[in-house]
């Protein structure tokens, strides 16, 4: 088993310092880090230490390597597989995924977890085909897991269309499938994306929340034009909502999802804490008028959904176009800033996801992130992933966060 060093940041967050995982102690990041009975995993790979990826050209193989490494990461914090409530994973071959679900058969027992599965451009380490991230709730109780009648098509997989522990639920990413997998509405983004927020209602309600609980948006499109069309569905969804009382939402173009015939995957997260949803958009922020908060969560609540943050000044304009380097430290000072207004501090924030149109650019970032992040290996989670495109086709990377108050 691996061992784990817990290097204390504040009474709030924890970065853990994970035997075998040392090549992120240079890194304003950390292998994973713990807030209270949160913990918050780094994608795991089949990467070694020195950059090499084993089991080379073949997925099921790395899958199973960055599983168990996941798995020894949640042992070493005291938890075990069946305390993981959600997983990310991101795939080179979309067409891989199947393989990794029988992988991941052998390794979490019914009912499993929440899981989004969606494909990349490109990973940290030239080689891997497969990251998997994952979120735990340590705490007391057993996890829930529902798949409503309406998702009838995930029954079967290592995954449950919905998860919860505690006041938390994920939703696995609901798409514009019908219960027998096949697409509702062929190549109709907008028909699709209202039967994925239904599917999503359905499950959030299953476990004991409402919409209204829902803190976190985190939106896969296979076209980044669709985003579009997907916009106007989420106007619908949320038509009278303020943006002060509005979840976060993150929306990314992916070259491939989990079912052929999906053009969405919309994974949720709700929280059931008490109080109402409580959303706050800085100034910067150019749709700081609908409603979509650049930060939420509920009143009675810790964990705070981030919208994927990008360089675009207050009109929508690109701040700094073709700047790697520059739009990075852009989204990291807008990240700051909402969580600011919530009462919070950059030592606050646990889990980045990063989106990149070159792959390749996560190492600039990280190096941008030294600003906010400036103890080595005791930085938040950060899994970085390459994608197809972002909202506007000028933003080199979009970057998503989880914050623990």
């Amino acid at each position: 088993m691996a061992n784990v060093i817990l290097a204390r940041i504040d009474a709030k967050r924890t970065a853990c310092r994970v035997e075998g995982l040392e090549w992120f102690e240079p890194l304003p990041a950390a292998a994973a880090t713990r807030a209270g009975d949160l913990l918050f995993v780094s994608g795991q790979t089949a990467a070694e230490a020195d950059g090499r990826v084993a089991a080379a050209d073949d997925a099921a193989a790395q899958a199973g390597e960055a599983l168990d490494r996941l798995g020894r990461v949640v042992e070493s914090a005291g938890g075990t597989l069946d305390d993981v409530v959600d997983v990310m994973s991101f795939h080179r071959d979309v067409r891989t995924v199947g393989a990794v679900m029988d992988v991941a058969r052998e390794r979490f027992r019914d009912p499993g977890p929440a899981w989004t599965a969606v494909g990349s451009v490109g990973l940290p380490a030239p080689g891997a085909l497969v990251s998997v991230r994952a979120i735990a709730h340590l705490g007391p109780g057993a996890r829930e897991g529902v798949t409503p009648d309406g998702a009838a098509w995930m029954r079967g997989l290592p995954l449950s269309a919905g998860a919860r522990k505690g006041d938390l639920v994920f939703v696995s990413g609901q798409s514009g499938l019908g219960a027998d997998g096949r697409p509702s509405a062929p190549g109709d983004h907008a028909a699709q994306a209202r039967l994925a927020y239904a599917r999503g209602r359905e499950v959030v309600e299953a476990l004991g929340a409402t919409m209204d609980d829902v803190i976190d948006i985190c939106s896969f499109h296979l076209d980044p034009r669709g985003m579009v069309p997907c916009e106007r569905v989420h106007m619908e969804v949320w038509e009278g909502v303020e943006p002060g009382a509005a979840a976060a939402w993150t929306a990314i173009g992916v070259p491939g999802l989990m079912a052929p015939g999906a053009l969405s995957a919309y994974r949720l997260i709700a929280d059931a804490a008490p109080g109402p949803r409580v959303g706050r958009a800085s100034a910067s922020i150019h749709w700081r008028d609908t409603p979509n908060a650049g930060a939420s969560r509920k009143q009675g609540g810790r964990l705070v959904g981030i919208a994927g943050e990008v360089a675009s000044d207050a009109e929508g304009n690109v701040t700094t176009p073709g700047d790697t380097f520059a739009q990075a430290r852009y989204a990291l000072r807008r990240i700051r800033e909402v969580v600011e207004l919530h009462g919070g501090t950059m030592d606050d924030v646990v889990e980045i996801t990063s989106f990149h149109r070159d792959p390749r650019a996560w190492e600039i970032v990280m190096e941008a992130a030294r600003e906010f992040f400036p103890e080595p290996g005791a930085g938040p989670a950060w899994t970085p992933t390459g994608a197809t495109g972002l909202w506007n086709p000028g933003y080199l990377h979009e970057i998503y966060a989880l914050a623990v108050l």
